[in-house]
């Protein structure tokens, strides 16, 4: 993800606002990837996602091709809230034994 956010863009602008979808949808993704991966306490993954965010953008400012933007920031934390409304809504649905546990492996 970082590759694409520090590279020279050399993608067409399709539909207004592709790039704040990007954001979310980068985000999203790599909020499933790094619970899933490490587990980490909600807080902790809040907080160490939201200020890579702010780090990609503070960086940004920097490089001649690429510009900052709070709304990027904003896109990104969007991201991450939505996938854990999605873990919420999962998590619910399963609780209430519309989607079956998968059994322990012993």
């Amino acid at each position: 993800m970082s590759y694409l956010v520090f590279s020279k863009p050399n993608y067409p602008v399709t539909f207004s606002n592709m790039d704040k979808v990007g954001h979310t949808v980068s985000f999203l993704g790599l909020a499933f990837l790094a619970y899933f991966a490490f587990k980490p306490k909600w807080y902790w993954m809040c907080s160490v996602l939201t200020a890579y965010a702010i780090l990609i953008e503070v960086i940004q400012s920097q490089i001649p091709y690429r510009s900052a933007s709070v709304a990027d920031v904003v896109a990104d934390v969007l991201g991450i809230a939505l996938f854990y409304l999605f873990l919420f809504v999962f998590r619910k649905y399963q609780a209430a034994k519309l989607l079956p546990k998968r059994a322990s492996k012993v």
